[in-house]
């Protein structure tokens, strides 16, 4: 897709719009009694608007860390918090740079899985560190050869996902919402 240069009020516009969206989608996640995974979800995604414009690496920079930190204000359940900063803020950086510099979508693939449970054992390590909580006690008692598998293929369904999520945006979203040149 060919990017227009947009000028540094309209990305950090942007950038703006996209932490508000994503503290809000943040705070639900907390709140709501049902929907939390398509709501951390949705928190991951609109990073994307941001991140994906030319020059606005710097803007979505600013957005996940205000995003961050507003969750961590915000929010009264602060596990939600560490996951974003751990996790779903961080994904989008992590597909653009990964995507952008390993050709090979196999290995490109199996890179972001590995980056992806690196950073869910560091969720569930500061989690018990920072927040005194035992997350392993979260999980259903299953043996480690159910739980791993069935997480795997969740990783697998979050960049499945995530891949058709920012196609859509950039194919049908994007142009509506950026200012025409």
């Amino acid at each position: 897709m060919k990017m227009k240069k947009l000028s540094a009020t309209a990305r950090l516009t942007l950038g703006a719009m996209a932490a508000a969206l994503g503290v809000l989608f943040m705070y639900a996640a907390s709140i709501l009694p049902s929907g939390k995974l398509v709501l951390l979800f949705l928190a991951s995604v609109v990073i994307w608007i941001p991140l994906n414009e030319r020059g606005g690496i710097p803007y979505a920079v600013a957005c996940y860390l205000a995003t961050a930190l507003l969750t961590l204000l915000l929010v009264p359940n602060k596990l939600y918090a560490l996951a974003y900063a751990l996790f779903f803020g961080l994904y989008g950086f992590i597909k653009l740079g990964v995507d952008g510099a390993v050709r090979d979508r196999f290995i490109a693939f199996v890179l972001k899985m590995l980056i992806m449970n690196l950073l869910a054992a560091a969720f569930i390590w500061l989690g018990g560190l920072i927040m005194k909580q035992d997350l392993f006690s979260m999980l259903p008692e299953y043996p480690l050869y159910i739980v791993i598998p069935v997480l795997e293929a969740a990783f697998v369904a979050f960049e499945l996902l995530y891949t058709f999520a920012i196609s859509f945006f950039d194919g049908r979203l994007r142009d509506r919402i950026t200012p025409k040149r």
